[in-house]
């Protein structure tokens, strides 16, 4: 459905993504040796970028280790980290249950936490995450990064914001940047998870359309530039822009599927979900239990429909009815508000509408059965214009249910809607109630309503010998017919 929209949110034209790809592996691995490369390679090209003006440098990297084999790169990097206004980094929270073996708490990093207004005590939740070992980078803007992906191992949601034990909260990488651009849209967007999120606040991303949504600007491309290299038309200016450094090369292994792809980069997931962010483009969800309640409701009314009208009736909605309800879930991915998720009760539509049309099987099999009686039996011939077709076999059946329990039915199998006809419909106008005579006289008076309904003539109760199988007793139904039928 993702991958079919027919309307999709342009991207945002400040973001570009300075991609570490495979080429930029091959390239600098001749000098640099392979990935990591000494950190002084990344303070050239954040010095660079720095110097153009950007909006904000989104770090898609994590520095959680100190290079002990270069330790010069990582003092070079930590002091362009210094002279940088515009960078955000990324930390990985670990799962939430290490976090009372953790000692991080808010005075180790501030720029983690969300802004104060958001809770009312601060600074006594520890919470578990693998900070960075670089002190400029531990002092500059933060956020987490994690891929929180669904139960089938696709990332459809992105996490913006996740409390903790104490009231107070952390930020996401994309809540980081939106800080710094947008304090009132930060400050509303604090305000609304303050009020709806229950434990954490994970939202569906609105993906773009498949393909490189935003620009991917070659690593080598802008380092080769920064060391004072030809300036290259692919490489553009990155004034005023959104600068998002991570990679997409498959062999650092920041991979994973999404609705889109089946290997997506990470960095692309994150460059949508800050998009959304920056632009105010939540995708929310029906909840699970609205979704529950009006399955269980659709259930209902088709039970209750079939009582009313009759199981066969529903015949068509087994395809209708859960191409209808996938339709309205398709048509709210293309610019609506909400994603209404009607698979479980599609799903469940359709399993349920299977089962009360075996059980109608079940049942129509058992009152158009031999009626089980050692008496002599009586037959009740019966006519209409049309065929017996399921709905009026149906009411029959619940007439003969309700109020002669020990009689049966008998009705020639029609066949009609769709492409079946009826092959004998000179036959299928004529139906029977049979069953022991004293039965079905004392329940002649309380039939003749519904029979009046749903026929137009009925004939007198013609005796019969006990069947002593189906196929005298179809004889016997089929003689009352001709005699039915002569009187006619």
């Amino acid at each position: 459905m993702v991958r079919a929209r027919v309307f999709v949110a342009a991207p945002d034209p400040r973001i570009v993504i300075l991609d570490i790809d495979e080429a930029s592996l091959a390239r600098m691995t001749k000098e640099f040796g392979r990935w990591p490369w000494p950190r002084d390679t990344l303070a050239t090209v954040l010095d660079y970028v720095e110097g153009q003006v950007p909006s904000a440098v989104v770090w898609d990297i994590l520095f959680s280790d100190a290079d002990r084999i270069s330790p010069g790169g990582d003092a070079a990097f930590d002091e362009a980290v210094k002279r940088s206004a515009h960078s955000h980094f990324s930390v990985v929270r670990l799962p939430k249950v290490n976090d009372k073996r953790s000692e991080i708490t808010e005075s180790a990093l501030p720029e983690l936490w969300v802004a104060p207004v958001f809770h009312s005590v601060s600074g006594r939740a520890t919470v578990a995450l693998i900070p960075p070992a670089l002190p400029a980078v531990a002092a500059s803007s933060l956020g987490f990064n994690n891929g929180y992906v669904d139960d089938d191992g696709v990332l459809r949601r992105y996490r913006y914001i996740e409390p903790l034990a104490d009231g107070s909260a952390i930020q996401s990488l994309p809540l980081s940047v939106l800080r710094a651009l947008n304090p009132v849209a930060y400050q509303a967007y604090l305000a609304r998870s303050r009020g709806s999120y229950l434990d954490y606040c994970d939202e569906l991303i609105a993906w773009r359309r498949e393909g490189p949504a935003y620009p991917h600007i070659s690593f080598a491309d802008v380092f080769d530039q920064a060391e004072g290299g030809k300036p290259l038309a692919m490489v553009p200016s990155f004034a005023g822009k959104i600068v998002i450094i991570g990679a997409t090369a498959p062999s650092l292994h920041d991979i994973h599927a999404t609705p889109l792809f089946s290997m997506q980069a990470g960095v692309d997931s994150l460059a949508a979900a800050l998009d959304n962010l920056l632009n105010q483009r939540q995708l929310a969800e029906l909840p699970r239990w609205a979704q529950a309640i009006f399955a269980i409701a659709l259930c209902v009314c088709l039970a209750l429909w079939g009582q009313i009208k009759s199981v066969g009736s529903l015949a068509p909605a087994l395809l209708v009815l859960p191409a209808a309800l996938l339709g309205i879930s398709y048509l709210s991915l293309n610019g609506s508000p909400m994603f209404v998720d009607l698979h479980l009760a599609a799903g469940l539509a359709l399993v349920f509408l299977a089962l009360l049309r075996y059980w109608n099987t079940l049942r129509r099999n058992y009152w158009c059965s031999p009626p089980p009686s050692d008496q002599p039996l009586a037959i009740w011939p019966l006519a209409r214009h049309d065929a017996w077709s399921e709905a009026p076999l149906d009411r029959l059946i619940d007439a003969v249910e309700h109020h002669a329990p020990d009689c049966r039915v008998v009705v020639c199998d029609s066949h009609e809607g769709g492409l079946a006809t009826q092959r004998w419909p000179e036959l299928a106008r004529f139906a029977a109630v049979v069953g022991p005579l004293n039965s079905l006289l004392a329940a002649r008076n309380q039939l003749e309503p519904a029979l009046m309904r749903l026929t137009n003539r009925r004939g007198e109760l013609v005796m019969s010998d006990m069947p002593s199988d189906r196929e005298k007793l179809a004889s016997n139904v089929f003689s009352a017919w001709h005699v039915f039928k002569k009187i006619d």
